[in-house]
């Protein structure tokens, strides 16, 4: 009974493990020195106030962030459901977008860089 309970705690681990989100697995730098670009890497530290500050620096109201700024091409709302930056979104006012998906436990995850550019 107590290896059963042990195995089972250990693919709870093992699957949390596994399930990590993007960001953490992703490393993201910047194209370019744009206002764009910065705040979309701010956007990539999840972090509200690293956000609202390079927001303040720049000069840029949130507005302009919510409804006009791309990352790489997509709104922000998407670039930021897509890697799990939800206390970005949650500091614009914003909600993450939800899916469905399934997994390969087996795929082996490896880093990944990602070159960000912004624009609005």
């Amino acid at each position: 009974m107590k290896r059963t309970t042990l195995l089972g705690s250990a693919g709870a681990v093992l699957l949390g493990a596994l399930s990590m989100s993007a960001s953490a697995q992703s490393q993201f730098i910047a194209a370019d020195d744009s206002i764009g670009t910065q705040l979309c890497m701010a956007i990539t530290k999840d972090s509200p106030l690293t956000l609202r500050n390079e927001m303040k620096d720049n000069h840029v109201r949130k507005s302009v962030v919510v409804h006009k700024l791309q990352c790489n091409d997509l709104t922000v709302r998407q670039f930021a459901s897509l890697y799990g930056f939800d206390r970005s979104l949650k500091g614009l006012g914003m909600t993450p977008l939800t899916e469905t998906s399934i997994h390969d436990l087996a795929k082996v995850h490896g880093d990944k860089l990602n070159v960000i550019t912004g624009s609005h």
